[in-house]
């Protein structure tokens, strides 16, 4: 089973020394986030090329302690990354697989990977844990993962009360070039008594938001505000005079003039619409 990662890291050695070798023209220019001084770089860089390609023949040969080897080698490689990431490097160009740019995390977590391959191949697999051993780790996995999905469900819950409260309360689309004008008499409209606070709301047949608002429509005037609801296939009449750009759609008057409208799309925007109405009213009364 060890022959397995044990060839592996001589294939990655291998592969990684000859795409060092390939880069002539900067050979050693990927030391350069290493704080390594510039005369030194080339040097270095051939001596890690000469290890590397030692190191995966003694793989290749089966040689005993070549997997310790191949570990020092993983030590070495995240000790580097780790040591350019804590001083701020996000980003660098490593001289294996190409010479691309990469992220150190990225590169950091591949010479983890490396590293644990290696331990692997030098040490051996561990042995499978018993039935109770595992019952017991599941467990414990299974605990860590409840207790960390409540603190996520807390976290987000605070989140999202958060942004709520930054939101404000919902409102509906006011635009002047729709609607009535606010402040104007209300068009003419059966049944409308203009007498105090009345809510007109515009609706038609086929509108899914119309249908699910209309329930709290009726709650308002159950509660005793006078609400008139228009719909466009028995009045098309009514939606050109009050200048209806769409549905749903609401007016709230108030002794026979406009003091709110506009597009509203929960009984969140339309209780909004009618506090602002309100507000308009009360103000011009003062």
């Amino acid at each position: 089973m060890e022959t397995i990662p044990q060839t592996l890291l001589a294939v990655i050695l291998a592969w990684a020394a000859g795409t060092k070798l390939l880069a002539r023209e900067d050979f050693g220019a990927w030391l350069a986030p290493y704080a390594i001084p510039a005369p030194l770089r080339a040097p270095l860089s051939l001596c890690l090329v000469l290890t590397e390609l030692a190191v995966a023949g003694l793989l290749f040969a089966d040689v005993r302690g070549a997997p310790v080897a191949a570990l020092g080698l993983g030590f070495l490689f995240v000790s580097a990354l780790a040591s350019v990431r804590l001083r701020g490097v996000r980003r660098l160009r490593c001289g294996c697989f190409g010479g691309k740019e990469r992220s150190t995390a990225f590169l950091l977590l591949r010479a983890l990977a490396f590293t644990g391959l290696a331990a692997i191949a030098a040490l051996g697999l561990p042995p499978l844990p018993g039935r109770d051993t595992a019952v017991l780790a599941a467990l414990v996995l299974l605990s860590v993962s409840v207790v960390a999905l409540g603190v996520l469900v807390l976290a987000l819950y605070r989140q999202v009360g958060i942004l709520s409260l930054r939101l404000g309360p919902g409102v509906a689309l006011e635009l002047e070039e729709e609607g009535p004008p606010v402040g104007a008499v209300a068009p003419t409209l059966d049944d409308l008594t203009r007498r105090g606070a009345e809510l007109v709301a515009f609706f038609t047949a086929d509108c899914r938001l119309c249908r699910e608002l209309a329930p709290g429509v009726r709650a308002l005037a159950r509660e005793g505000l006078p609400v008139r609801i228009v719909y466009e296939e028995e009045e098309p009449e009514a939606f050109e005079r009050w200048r209806v750009p769409g549905t749903p759609f609401a007016v709230h008057v108030v002794n026979g003039a406009v003091a709110a409208k506009g597009t509203v799309n929960s009984l969140e925007q339309l209780d909004g619409l009618i506090a602002v109405g309100s507000a308009r009213a009360d103000g011009a009364a003062a």
